[in-house]
């Protein structure tokens, strides 16, 4: 009843660091142990759920395939543990839709990884069997094989997960404050050594607590700078005359589409703060908040401006699409009506140059949602490319690091500076049915005896090509220690080139080091291009 209810919710709140622990993508085994912690912790919270599947989903997401599974492993074992009210909350189509926006091309689809949308197919159409009272799961799913996304039934796979190890005995997670307890300990000690090993910890909390500074800073600023854009962004769209059967004038339409591409830079700002922040439960809120306002704001874009009828004309007319119905008990369940002819469309790419320069095709960041391209590219008119178009030839394409042979073409060097060195690698075999198509993949790798974080590559090309970045492996890279094996990222890159021209490549190299930001701009043009285009 409503007396037990205050009673759950008068426990400790869901602790968000156990969730970030479980799905750490640089872990290199499961932990169990943190999972079923966190599985305790959900089901005794009567807010448990819900905070926990909005956080699932915004890891569900993410753009680091690893990081992804491991939130997927936590889903299950939710599932498995959690009982009904996590099932209910499971059940609706606020959660459900962020399942959808993976699986669909017209969101994230286009860059999500196949072991991902699998595995979400999977436990999708598990729930429509084993939870039949939630309607909407089996609303969810149905909707997914209509439209094409899901093609036949999986597999029922009922020992997925299985149930974790017991919790061994003197586990760090029993202890207070591991730190704490060390410096405590250390300085009640009269030995030399383990006072200057006191004097190293504090030094070590110390910066611990200057970058914590440093995050909320950040946060702060990204938090505030989305809900400013994103309210000028609406504020304009609401008062669009293409809303009243109107025209948009060339001037406005600039401003427009101005507010519209720094919104779209801000949403991979807003998911990097977010990791920063899971252990601050209202903070983290703010943060979902602001993106939640990006979106909105995004989605109200497309809907105002839609497809351009006359882009020779001084001013773009268009028509208003209606809008979806929403129900009143809540969020409905996402629209993909639109996936069809999003098929056409090579939604990875932007026309965007603002980042780089006039003359190229700018991808912007790897981690955007690729499926939601901007609504501009819709204002220019342009036919459905032809099957030669560079865009067309990497459409729909991925490709598996693992899968990739490299080539015996010596790799090219394009960045080697301050520790951190960017190669670029060529595949040895061609992609089968699109000869116009190569694989590179670019390696970063540091003798830093500093961390390097938030690492970005960005990448354009000449407009005769098309290059598409897939997510990296990691984001961050270890200060360098030469009795372990070096950390490497890794990021395939997929480049078409129909023409066989001499390849010349531009690239943005974004990283933090010793907390220092970096933003380093580059082209390479020694390319072994006789090799690639014209080798057998």
């Amino acid at each position: 009843g409503q007396g037990g209810g205050r009673a759950m919710a008068g426990r400790a709140p869901l602790d968000l660091l156990l969730l970030h622990k479980a799905t750490d993508p640089s872990n290199p085994e499961t932990d169990w142990e943190c999972i079923q912690e966190l599985c305790d912790q959900i089901s005794a919270d009567a807010e448990g759920p819900a905070v926990a599947l909005r956080l699932l989903e915004h890891k569900i997401q993410s753009p680091q395939e690893a990081e992804a599974l491991r939130a997927l492993t936590v889903l299950e074992m939710c599932v498995n543990n959690c009982g009904e009210n996590f099932h209910s909350e499971m059940g609706k189509f606020r959660f459900l839709n962020g399942l959808i926006k993976v699986l669909s091309p017209k969101y994230l689809g286009e860059w999500s990884a196949e072991s991902v949308k699998s595995r979400i197919i999977q436990n999708l159409f598990s729930w429509t069997v084993w939870f039949p009272q939630e309607v909407k799961i089996r609303d969810a799913y149905q909707m997914l094989k209509k439209r094409g996304i899901v093609r036949q039934d999986p597999k029922l796979l009922e020992d997925r997960i299985v149930p974790p190890p017991p919790r061994p005995a003197g586990s760090i997670f029993d202890a207070e404050d591991e730190k704490s307890q060390m410096l405590a300990r250390l300085l009640k000690s009269k030995n030399t050594a383990d006072l200057q090993a006191a004097n190293r910890l504090i030094k070590g909390l110390i910066k611990e607590e200057e970058e914590k500074l440093a995050k909320v800073t950040r946060r702060v600023d990204a938090v505030k700078e989305a809900q400013s854009h994103a309210e000028a962004l609406e504020e304009m769209l609401n008062r669009c005359p293409v809303r009243s059967g109107g025209i948009v004038a060339q001037s406005e339409l600039q401003e427009l589409q101005d507010l519209q591409a720094k919104c779209e830079q801000l949403k991979p700002v807003m998911f990097r703060v977010a990791h920063e922040t899971l252990e601050d439960e209202a903070a983290l809120g703010e943060i979902l908040q602001a993106n939640d306002h990006l979106t909105r704001a995004l989605g109200l874009s497309k809907q105002v401006l839609g497809p351009s009828r006359d882009p020779a004309a001084g001013a773009v007319e268009t028509s208003v699409p209606p809008s979806p119905p929403v129900s009143a008990g809540g969020p409905s369940l996402i629209d993909l009506s639109e996936l069809d002819s999003a098929k056409t469309k090579p939604s990875s790419f932007s026309s965007s140059t603002h980042s780089l320069d006039e003359e190229l095709v700018s991808l912007g960041l790897p981690d955007s949602p690729a499926g939601e391209a901007a609504f501009f590219s819709g204002l220019q008119g342009a036919a459905p490319p032809s099957p030669s178009c560079p865009t067309h030839i990497l459409a729909n394409l991925f490709i598996p690091l693992e899968s990739i042979t490299l080539s015996p073409i010596p790799p090219v060097t394009i960045y080697e500076r301050d520790g951190l060195k960017a190669v670029l690698h060529f595949s040895r075999d061609l992609v089968p049915g699109r000869p116009a198509a190569h694989v590179l993949v670019l390696s970063l790798l540091s003798t830093s005896l500093h961390p390097i974080q938030q690492v970005v590559f960005q990448a354009a090309v000449p407009k005769s090509m098309a290059i598409k970045l897939q997510p990296a492996t990691g984001s961050k890279l270890p200060p360098f220690n030469p009795l372990l094996p070096p950390t490497v990222i890794s990021q395939v890159l997929l480049l078409a080139n129909p023409l066989k021209v001499p390849l010349r490549l531009k690239y943005r190299l974004s990283y933090v080091q010793n907390q220092q930001p970096h933003s380093e701009d580059g082209e390479v043009t020694d390319f072994p291009n006789a090799e690639l285009w014209g080798g057998s």
